[in-house]
Formats: C-alpha cells, sequence, structure tokens
C-alpha cells in the first residue's frame, strides 16, 4: 500500500507538471479577467509561455508554487546546462523535478535543508525571492526596505528582497505595507515579479531590431542577433544560450549581464568613406598642438617627426581582381584582410578556409583577439580569435591581432592590453598588435575623453604590448588622428589608417596628411576562403 501510494503521489505532480506547461489556447484565461495581475499573467502565459495555465483554461492565479515547480519554471527559463550529481538531495531520486533541482544547485541556486529538497512544500515569498537573486547573480542591499513585517524576514533573503524592492520590482506588498515573507507565494505574484524585472524575452534564434523598452533577456540557445537597437534597461543572456550574442549598433541604458558562457560580440558600423569633407579641428590646449593649413584650407596639427604621405593623383589602381594595387616605386606592399567572428558566422561551418585565401593572394591576416564593450565596459574574447589565429599560421600567413578598444582611463588601457597578452598565451605573431581605438558617437563609452587621454591610452596600451616582446600598431581614423591621438607620442607605432574605397571613388589614395604604414582601403573586399564582405589592407615597406 505505501509503495502504491508513492506512485499515487508521483502520478498526481506528473500531472500537475503536464497541467503547467500545456499551452493556453489564447491570451486569456478564464479566472484573471480583472485580476490584478492580469496583464503579466497574458504576457508571461500567453506570449512567453513561462508559467502557463491549465487545460480547462483556467490559470488559478491565486494558487501558490511548490518549491520542486519553482525549480522547473526557473530552469526551464534560464536553461542551464549542468547539474549536480544524483544522491545530492535525500529526497529528489526518481521525483518529477529532480533534474531541475539538480541544475539549479550546480548554479548555486537551490541549496536546500539539511540535505533535503522539500521539493513538495510550497515555497514562500522569502524563498522565492532569494532563488531569483541567485539565478540573477543580483548584488545584495545592506538595508531591508521598511515593510511592517521587516523582522520576519531571515537574514538569507534580506539582502536579496532590499536590492529588488530597491529596483522597483517588488510591488505587491498592499496598503498594509507587508511583505509577508513566510507566505507562499501564488502564481500571480510570481509572474508579476518577474514581469518587473523583464521587459521583453527573446526565445527563439534569429535577428531583431527595434527600440526595447525595459530590460531585455535572451534565452535562445543558439544566440541571436541584435541589430539597430536601443535597450531602456540591461541586457541579460540566459546561462542555457550557448551559441553567440552579436550586438550591431546597439545601445543600453543598463548593462549586459551574462549569467553563463555566451560570447558576445558587440560593435557598431564604422564611419562612412570619407569624401573629402573634414570635420572642424578640434583645438586641444592641453597637448599645446600647432596646426598647418593645407591646400585646400584645412587645418591639422602638426606632428614632429612623423613622416608625411607622398601618396597622390596616379599611386593606385584597379586591377582584374578588384583590388588596389600601388603603382609607385617608392615602397614594396603586401596584401592582407582582417577578420573577426563575423566573417566566421557567414560560413556555414563557422571555419575560414585560410589555405583558399593564402592560394588568392593574402600574405598577412589581422585576427580580432577581443573588444571593450561600447556602453558597459566590458571585456569579451573574439569566439574565434584563436581557431583564425591558428588556422591563418598553419597556412602560412603572417598574422597579428586587433583589439577593439573603449579604454577611458590609462589603467583601463593597460588592462586591455594584459587582456590580450592573457588570450594570446605565448603565440608568436609576425604583424603588430593593433590598438582600435574608435569613437562612432555620443553612444560610445569613450565620448568626450580629451585628446590627452585618449593619446595617454594608446601609449600605455602599446608600451605594455611591446614589454611582452610583441610590436605594437595604432588604428586611427583621420578624425581620431587630427583631434584626439597626439601622432608625435605614438611615432614609435605603425600606423592603420581605414579610409573605404570602391570603382565610384574619384580619390584613390589615402588622404590623411602622415603616410600610414597599412591602409585599409575596403570593407568590402572579396577572397577565397570566406563567405562575403571583408575588410582588405595594403602594407607599405619602404624600398
Amino acid at each position: 500500500m505505501a509503495g502504491f501510494r508513492r506512485f499515487r503521489a508521483a502520478a498526481a505532480l506528473a500531472l500537475a507538471a503536464a497541467s503547467l506547461v500545456q499551452s493556453a489556447a489564447g491570451a486569456s484565461f478564464s479566472d484573471t479577467e480583472g485580476h490584478w495581475a492580469q496583464s503579466a499573467v497574458e504576457k508571461w502565459s500567453g506570449e512567453y509561455g513561462v508559467l502557463n495555465g491549465y487545460e480547462d483554461g483556467s490559470f488559478h492565479p491565486d494558487d501558490p508554487i511548490t518549491r520542486g515547480a519553482f525549480a522547473g519554471i526557473l530552469n526551464r527559463f534560464l536553461r542551464y546546462q549542468t547539474a549536480s550529481p544524483a544522491g545530492t538531495f535525500s529526497d529528489t531520486d526518481g521525483a518529477y523535478w529532480e533534474d531541475a533541482i539538480l541544475r539549479l544547485h550546480a548554479a548555486g541556486v537551490y541549496l536546500g535543508t539539511d540535505g533535503a529538497a522539500r521539493l513538495t512544500a510550497n515555497i514562500t515569498r522569502q524563498q522565492a525571492v532569494t532563488m531569483v537573486g541567485r539565478a540573477f547573480q543580483l548584488p545584495q542591499a545592506d538595508a531591508v526596505p521598511a515593510y511592517a513585517d521587516a523582522e520576519q524576514i531571515e537574514s538569507y533573503a534580506a539582502g536579496y528582497i532590499g536590492t529588488l524592492a530597491e529596483r522597483g520590482c517588488i510591488t505587491d506588498v498592499g496598503a498594509d505595507n507587508r511583505f509577508r515573507p513566510t507566505d507562499p507565494i501564488t502564481r500571480a505574484e510570481f509572474v508579476n515579479l518577474l514581469n518587473n524585472m523583464i521587459g521583453s524575452l527573446i526565445q527563439t534564434t534569429g535577428e531583431y531590431s527595434g527600440d526595447r523598452t525595459g530590460t531585455l533577456m535572451v534565452n535562445a540557445a543558439d544566440g541571436a542577433t541584435l541589430r539597430d537597437m536601443k535597450i531602456d534597461g540591461d541586457l541579460i543572456v540566459a546561462p542555457g544560450v550557448i551559441g553567440g550574442i552579436v550586438l550591431q549598433d546597439v545601445t543600453l541604458t543598463g548593462s549586459i549581464l551574462n549569467l553563463g558562457n555566451a560570447p558576445i560580440d558587440q560593435f557598431a558600423t564604422p564611419p562612412k568613406e570619407d569624401t573629402g569633407s573634414s570635420k572642424p579641428a578640434v583645438s586641444v590646449p592641453d597637448l599645446n598642438w600647432t596646426y598647418i593649413t593645407l591646400p585646400d584650407g584645412k587645418q591639422i596639427p602638426y606632428y614632429e617627426g612623423v613622416p608625411v604621405s607622398t601618396f597622390g593623383e596616379g599611386s593606385f589602381y584597379w586591377n582584374e581582381a578588384g583590388r588596389l594595387v600601388y603603382a609607385g616605386t617608392d615602397f614594396s606592399t603586401r596584401f592582407g584582410i582582417d577578420v573577426s567572428a563575423y566573417q566566421n558566422r557567414a560560413i556555414p561551418d563557422k571555419t575560414i578556409d585560410w589555405e583558399a585565401a593564402k592560394a588568392d593572394g593574402v600574405e598577412y591576416a589581422f585576427v580580432r583577439i577581443g573588444l571593450r564593450g561600447t556602453s558597459t565596459g566590458g571585456l569579451n574574447a573574439d569566439a574565434f580569435y584563436a581557431q583564425n589565429l591558428d588556422g591563418a599560421a598553419a597556412a602560412g600567413i603572417d598574422t597579428g591581432v586587433y583589439f577593439f578598444s573603449q579604454a577611458i582611463t590609462v589603467e583601463e588601457a593597460v588592462e586591455e592590453a594584459n587582456y590580450v597578452l592573457s588570450l594570446l598565451g605565448g603565440r608568436q605573431l609576425a604583424c603588430p598588435v593593433a590598438y582600435d581605438w574608435e569613437m562612432h558617437d555620443s553612444s560610445y563609452r569613450v565620448y568626450g575623453i580629451s585628446a590627452a587621454m585618449a593619446t595617454a591610452c594608446a601609449k600605455a596600451f602599446c608600451e605594455t604590448i611591446e614589454a611582452a616582446g610583441y610590436r605594437a600598431m595604432v588604428y586611427t581614423s583621420s578624425y581620431v588622428a587630427y583631434n584626439k591621438f597626439d601622432l608625435s607620442a605614438l611615432s614609435a607605432y605603425p600606423i592603420w589608417y581605414p579610409e573605404y574605397k570602391s570603382a565610384d571613388s574619384t580619390v584613390l589614395y589615402p588622404q590623411l596628411y602622415y603616410r600610414p604604414n597599412y591602409w585599409q582601403y575596403t570593407s568590402k573586399g572579396s577572397v577565397a576562403g570566406l563567405s562575403g564582405n571583408v575588410d582588405c589592407s595594403l602594407q607599405f615597406i619602404p624600398n
């Protein structure tokens, strides 16, 4: 008889679980009309399916949730990848929610009591908030809000309750200002908490654009691409995301919270081709710059000791392969490309055919090794840097790397250089390590820093790289070269200069007054072994 009771209890729990994940027929439920949490219930059940209704069309908004079911909901929402071993808890063997509980335990979210998970007990409000705080890796506040029943809140929950209250996520305390920490959390209360924390959710891999109000969370296993998007809040990447997250022209008012190990590539569209129009020179008295006036009337800083360009009309022409060729005799040239995860992701198997690139004339390649986020300032490695470096070198292509910098202090620039060195892991490079500091618009964190600081950051990065035995190089646009970098202070390092040309360009030479060592002349090149467009450059070696 005892065995039959255990079977009956397990069957009842499985039936309850099935009803919870059964999709609702529509956005509305038979028992949520006029309920205080109706809109949140319809959003997170009807739209996202995180906590769904029952087969009879009801939702039961005021029903409690068991600890096991709560673990199942969180695991379905966050999709944890690893689990603690069976036997971690004394009461989960063979239970319906065992896998979810063990996954949450491995993540430090579900800790249990005296070795037991107590999965059939209702989860209290303070327990639920604590698990949510742990799951989202929230900091713990120093104080609990002045709830009328604050003395009933356990110490393990106080910090998370304080944090979520400060962030405006706890909105169901009522007129009596009671948190009710030991009451079971209801289905409606949990959905309301979730709705206050997260504005929208991306569950399917694809490309997304358009502005988002509130925090955006991505839990699509294979990742997602976000383009031309403003997020009025944070971006949360769930631990279940194992594919890459690509942020193209994305700005946030908050920060990026990566709960797992998903690679995040964040960058912005480079400035359009320089058509000859110039930005006005910016006076930077702290550098004591002197200016010279060019024949077209444009004023630029004079950098003593920096070679002046001798390129002009007739210095370059397009060959039959659609590549620019140097026509002069003062320099020997080499043809190269630079790649990042974008190039890999444009190929079905995400692998560049470096042998084919070598056969197509590629003599060197700069591989993006990492980047600092334009808004959050977080450091990220390029998802394919090691694969690209090793593949290019194995094909006999000289390699170098570049790091997309958003350093605003010397300390950050040194941090970036040391990060690059740690990623290189002692690899030998035939080409330099390039410092790619860019400022596209006011959404970039480097916007508005002084030229003196920008120059100091570049110099600190390069000095750190060269102290480790590598050659350093500075990537600079004409705007940065004339307004943000004192090139005389950086004269020890080669210049990599972007100015894009096409078949329609009437001027086929770099118009930077100072001579570049590398000229990135197009972002729309074509090279065998790669799909789509790739940046192409020429290296100039004095004869």
